[in-house]
């Protein structure tokens, strides 16, 4: 298995974030199906992971505290994703514990946003 680059392991850790966050209640049914339980539930176990959080913060993509913020919200998914009964559409758009995660998921590409501007951004993701 191929190792990640630091831009390819931010562009996961990315895509993941922007998968989620209050916007996705103004989402379709089938696209909120699409882009949390197809796409997201894939690729955010890595993407928020230990390994990809140290890999970023080892580099100074992100700081300690996103760090922590962003293994709240992997823990957070983790548990939504064990309970069967808060994954699914309906869930994301009546639950407080939903709420809890798109508002963290905001608050985390916030701090990014504060940190880097749109061409950091793009410089450090390799564009």
């Amino acid at each position: 298995m191929e190792k990640l680059t630091t831009e390819q392991s931010f562009e996961y850790y990315l895509s993941s974030l922007n998968r989620l966050g209050m916007n996705t209640l103004n989402l379709e049914d089938k696209e909120i199906k699409h882009e949390i339980f197809e796409e997201l539930a894939i690729d955010y176990p890595a993407s928020f992971s230990q390994y990809t959080r140290e890999v970023l913060e080892d580099n100074d993509i992100i700081d300690r505290n996103i760090s922590l913020l962003s293994k709240q919200l992997q823990t957070k998914l983790l548990e939504l994703e064990r309970g069967e009964v808060f994954w699914n559409v309906k869930a994301v758009k009546t639950t407080s514990e939903w709420k809890e995660v798109l508002q963290l998921s905001d608050e985390i590409k916030e701090l990014i946003h504060q940190k880097w501007t749109n061409e950091e951004l793009n410089f450090l993701l390799g564009k």
